[in-house]
């Protein structure tokens, strides 16, 4: 089977095309990924609901009453 220069060019190029979309969406995983890792390595957010107010008496659970 003989493969014409013209043929081969459009071969490669649809080839390259696809990987170069590939690697965008690679690239968009990897900046996710490497978010929710630094999300998880800081402890996640300190000023929501349960860390903004502190307990009303050491060792007791509930609410004072």
């Amino acid at each position: 089977m003989k493969i014409t220069l013209s043929r081969l060019t459009e071969i490669v190029r649809s080839i390259v095309i696809e990987a170069a979309k590939e690697g965008h969406i690679q690239k968009i995983y990897r900046n996710s990924y490497r978010m929710m890792i630094k999300k998880a390595s800081s402890g996640g957010n300190k000023n929501t609901p349960p860390f903004t107010k502190g307990t009303e008496k050491l060792g007791k659970s509930g609410p004072p009453g």
